[in-house]
């Protein structure tokens, strides 16, 4: 990847002596910046939380950045746990966030999906949770979606 490349490109100038602490503290702040956006889909509050519709055969997929979970409110759903987020992303896409994998239920249906933060270092437990309410097709895929953190 292009951090590789450049984390190289300064150890080949440094080996030769032509390089500066410069070239070393743009390196840090480019593998900072990585590092950063990389981490933005597991930090904080469960957040941004979006159903993606029936992507796999008897699936149900859920999308959502943050510390934490998301379950369906009035449904007893268990989430699939068989997959890690690396075969997820190759399924689904690297759009920098979790996915959450679920068993189907009868469409069309009205769901409300509610995030559940994990409280952690630098962000405690929120008041009040984000949700997004869904209308979902006869074909498992949504038609309309309201997001909000409003008490549900």
């Amino acid at each position: 990847q292009w951090y590789q490349r450049r984390v190289q490109a300064v150890v080949s100038t440094q080996s030769t002596g032509k390089s500066s602490s410069f070239h070393f503290i743009v390196l840090c702040l480019q593998l900072f910046l990585v590092y950063t956006v990389m981490n933005d889909r597991m930090n904080g509050r469960v957040r941004d939380i979006t159903y993606l519709g029936v992507l796999t055969p008897g699936r149900m997929v859920v999308a959502y950045r943050g510390m934490g979970r998301v379950y369906f409110k009035g449904h007893n759903l268990r989430q699939f746990l068989d997959t890690n987020w690396m075969q997820q992303d190759q399924k689904y896409g690297n759009r920098n966030c979790e996915y959450a994998e679920f068993p189907l239920i009868s469409f069309p249906a009205d769901v409300q999906i509610v995030g559940d933060t994990l409280a952690h270092v630098g962000c405690p437990k929120p008041a009040v949770e984000n949700w997004a309410f869904v209308s979902i097709g006869t074909n498992g895929q949504p038609i309309t979606q309201r997001w909000g953190n409003n008490r549900y």
